[in-house]
């Protein structure tokens, strides 16, 4: 099982990206599942598709990617105890600097026991038990 963060999505679509290149070539192989099934949470897909109609300034092609994310990864919902939980996360960081969105994700992953998380936010890196597939 993998969990897509928003910084793996956003530098795939977006071309311009300084990581377009390291996530296209990260995505044959997360595509191929060789880390398993493929899970975004409902706040990830929120800020991705936000991210990249911002960046692209093109609601169109926003609107193709979220429907592609849709209909090829598990939409995880963000429980009200993952809520509460990413707020005891996110008030108590101290060497990181995770986003509210960020401390969702490591809610769900750690209730849905998924181990690897694609990403460029380096922070992830702090987890001892998150192995991720990207920031290396």
């Amino acid at each position: 099982m993998i969990f897509l963060d928003t910084s793996f999505m956003v530098a795939f679509y977006n071309t311009r990206d300084e990581n377009h290149v390291k996530a296209k070539n990260l995505m044959s192989d997360i595509i191929n599942f060789k880390y398993g099934p493929l899970y975004v949470s409902d706040y990830v897909f929120d800020e991705t598709v936000t991210v990249i109609f911002i960046r692209l300034r093109d609601l169109r092609r926003a609107v193709r990617i979220g429907e592609y994310l849709r209909k090829s990864v598990e939409l995880v919902k963000v429980a009200s105890s993952n809520f509460e939980d990413a707020w005891r996360i996110f008030k108590k960081q101290k060497e990181t600097g995770f986003s509210f969105t960020d401390c969702t994700s490591i809610s769900v992953m750690r209730r849905m026991n998924i181990r690897n998380i694609a990403t460029f936010d380096r922070d992830f890196l702090k987890l001892k038990e998150v192995n991720v597939i990207g920031a290396e």
